[in-house]
């Protein structure tokens, strides 16, 4: 719930009019998964739609993307994915994931050795 007064969301350090740290979230997830090369903006390109110009904003944290094609990201990049956990304050969500994954490889593991 929003406070009347202000944008930030309780428990949280970001605000949601604050587009800086915003798009700097989302870039280094980019720039992690993608680096800054013009494959990157046509991988971009290639995954949301959007103009080239869109996706280098993207790139450089001049911008941040809308809720469409942040979806449309975190379906493609896992730094994204984690980016937007974090931004949401749900990091414990990754972590269970990595607990799954590490039970899911024991039994694999175990599997094979038998």
């Amino acid at each position: 719930m929003l406070h009347k007064k202000g944008n930030n969301l309780p428990g949280s350090s970001v605000a949601i009019g604050d587009s800086d740290g915003y798009a700097d979230a989302i870039a280094l997830a980019l720039n992690r998964e993608l680096g800054r090369s013009r494959h990157a903006v046509k991988t971009l390109t290639r995954w949301t739609g959007a103009s080239e110009r869109t996706a280098k904003n993207w790139i450089t944290a001049k911008r941040g993307p809308s809720g469409e094609d942040l979806v449309a990201l975190a379906r493609h990049s896992n730094e994204v994915m984690r980016a937007f956990h974090r931004l949401a304050g749900r990091s414990e969500l990754e972590a269970g994931v990595h607990a799954e994954l590490h039970h899911m490889l024991h039994r694999a593991i175990s599997l094979l050795e038998s």
